[in-house]
């Protein structure tokens, strides 16, 4: 079959799939919902109604930012309550008790909610998960405490009363100034976290979030990563501090008490964590249903928040519309068994250069690397020489230090003794990001595969690692990748496919250098048969670097051209693969000879 046809054909089954991923419909019910809630009350002229839905607004757009920061960033934040505060609150100083224009002031009370967001961002490098929320919490805690106990620039328990007849001003059919940027920001929050969530910036915080090991593998720095989601979601937590103003017109401490948190946090974990409704759903049950349904039961609120929060939790444990997002994928997603990934199909898009052999130059040299856990020695003064284009086995007795070994090629431990260079630069002391913009790839014994994103976005990661501009072969190869793979779910792939598509992701990345640990355990025949092809396609048609640590001697010793064997962390014996069959240190650890 041509290639043309190859990939009509596979555009077809893609197009014939179902969609992967709901984020669009879901922003688009949204824009629809928020539009009648925020617009249909001033039409019908109900004021109350009115007033309700402008505070319903104002909170979903704080938990679109709260849901962002929870789920795609993976910081659990509960002290969002708080910058919305510092946004209403300063600009309520400098507009209504130091006469400053209202742009002036709202532009104030921005830089106050980004500087609580900066607050909230330093602790989330060294902290994380919920050791993080109890730091958000003490100071949504400390906040309403804070704003009586200033009451020379606050005016204390009294607050602060506002007039801004000019944004309510009925223009048409009803409808104010105020009325149309309360219900336009929330979905501009929406199509934010679309946005993000579809970006490069969005796979790499989402990437941070779950496994920093394998971010920081692919050159993304999970703390930056933190620190952005911070300030991102305290910029847009403070536009709507600054919206609350006009539409309350008064601000007091009671207002911004820990509950007001609460209420962001609760809204998205009994909307759905991660869904795009998930806020909007999430506000109108957490916030409507306890202040105005029960309005007569107010004072039990946080009681009623709690127990709403519970009874979805047991009933739909993804949130409301996280169940109904599950029950719909759940019906989209089938397994294809061995063919549900295959390399051996796409590496006729790769064409690569001529066929090559391992050159003289050494691009990894390890000279007496010591690594050390507490007085256990895993990696013991360790002399390492490997060969540009070369396949280089590293093998062992699980325990014997290759995988420290490799962990230390990657940045992901530190040396403490000795050193080792890559491409004649000395990396014993760079970072694991650093190391991977020097061109190298890394595969783990656990893949690192994310069922969050689809099959091709798992891919794509590799892309979005990249360095510099990429080939046309593999071009062709992610095209082929995408149109075949955009709409698949990675969550019923095999634990041997799983290690496939890592193994791709690090093709894609064009790494001159790739580090591969176990990558055939769990593979069937088949596969390791179009694991072996792939290796040495990468290696003597593409040039690559590829140090291979593996329990399959067979596979080993058919594609390796130089083997080292390690024994308590340090190297016995080490050459080709010849020399190592008839060596008799290297025969008494395998039983039945060199292919146990």
């Amino acid at each position: 079959m041509a290639m043309s046809e190859t990939m009509a054909a596979r555009e077809g089954g893609a197009r014939g799939k179902p969609r992967f991923s709901s984020d669009l419909p879901q922003m688009l019910i949204g824009f629809v919902l928020i539009a009648i809630t925020g617009f249909v009350p001033s039409i019908l002229g109900n004021s109350y109604w009115v007033h309700t839905f402008q505070l319903v607004n104002i909170y979903i757009a704080a938990s679109v930012f709260q849901n962002f920061l929870f789920v795609d960033a993976g910081q659990k934040s509960f002290g969002q309550g708080v910058l919305l505060g510092l946004g209403a609150y300063v600009t309520a100083i400098f507009f209504g008790l130091h006469d400053w224009p209202f742009l002036l002031a709202a532009l104030a009370g921005l830089g106050a909610a980004t500087a609580g967001g900066l607050l909230f961002a330093f602790p989330a490098l060294r902290v994380q998960y919920f050791h993080l929320g109890f730091v958000t919490l003490s100071a949504a805690i400390v906040f309403p405490q804070l704003l009586m106990s200033l009451d020379k620039w606050t005016n204390g328990i009294n607050g602060i009363s506002v007039s801004m007849p000019g944004l309510h001003q009925e223009w048409f059919l009803g409808l104010s100034p105020l009325t149309l940027m309360i219900a336009v920001y929330p979905m501009i929050a929406l199509a934010i976290h679309y946005a993000i969530r579809r970006s490069r910036l969005g796979r790499d915080m989402r990437v941070a979030a779950l496994s920093p090991e394998a971010a920081r593998s692919l050159g993304i720095r999970p703390g930056v990563m933190r620190f952005i989601a911070f300030i991102i979601a305290a910029i847009g937590t403070g536009v709507c501090g600054i919206l609350y103003l006009p539409a309350v017109s008064f601000v007091s401490p009671q207002g911004f008490n820990v509950e007001l948190s609460f209420v962001f946090f609760f809204a998205v974990v009994v909307g759905g964590r991660g869904q795009m409704l998930g806020p909007i759903i999430g506000i109108w049950i957490v916030f409507i249903l306890p202040n105005i349904a029960l309005a007569q039961f107010v004072e039990y609120r946080l009681l009623i928040y709690g127990l709403l929060t519970l009874l979805t939790v047991i009933l739909f444990p993804d949130g409301i519309v996280g169940s109904i997002e599950r029950w719909r994928a759940r019906r989209g997603v089938t397994g294809r068994g061995e063919q549900a990934f295959r390399v051996d199909r796409f590496l006729e898009t790769l064409e690569g250069g001529r066929e090559t052999r391992p050159g003289d130059e050494v691009v990894v040299e390890v000279r007496g690397g010591t690594k050390k856990f507490g007085e256990v020695v895993a990696v013991d003064a360790v002399d390492l020489k490997v060969r540009r284009g070369e396949i280089h086995g590293l093998i062992g007795a699980n325990g014997s230090g290759k995988t420290s070994l490799l962990n230390v090629l990657s940045g992901l431990s530190r040396l403490n003794a000795g050193s080792f260079l890559i491409k004649g630069e000395d990396a014993t002391r760079r970072s694991a990001d650093r190391i991977a913009d020097m061109g190298i790839g890394r595969t783990f014994q656990t893949p690192r595969i994310f069922p969050q994103f689809s099959l091709w976005d798992n891919l794509r990661l590799g892309i979005d690692a990249r360095v510099g501009d990429g080939s046309a072969d593999i071009a062709r190869l992610a095209d082929a990748l995408e149109a075949e793979f955009a709409q698949d779910s990675a969550e019923l792939l095999s634990h041997g496919q799983r290690r496939l598509v890592e193994v791709m992701r690090a093709v894609l990345k064009e790494a001159d250098i790739i580090f591969f640990d176990e990558p055939a355990a769990g593979l069937s025949q088949g596969e390791r048969a179009n694991f072996a092809k792939l290796v040495r396609f990468l290696a003597r048609r593409m040039g690559k670097t590829i140090i291979l640590v593996e329990h399959d001697l067979e596979l080993v010793w058919d594609i390796a051209d130089t083997i080292t064997v390690m024994e308590q962390g340090r190297v016995v014996a080490s050459g080709s693969p010849e020399a190592m069959s008839n060596d008799p240190a290297v025969q008494h650890m395998f039983v039945g000879g060199r292919r146990a």
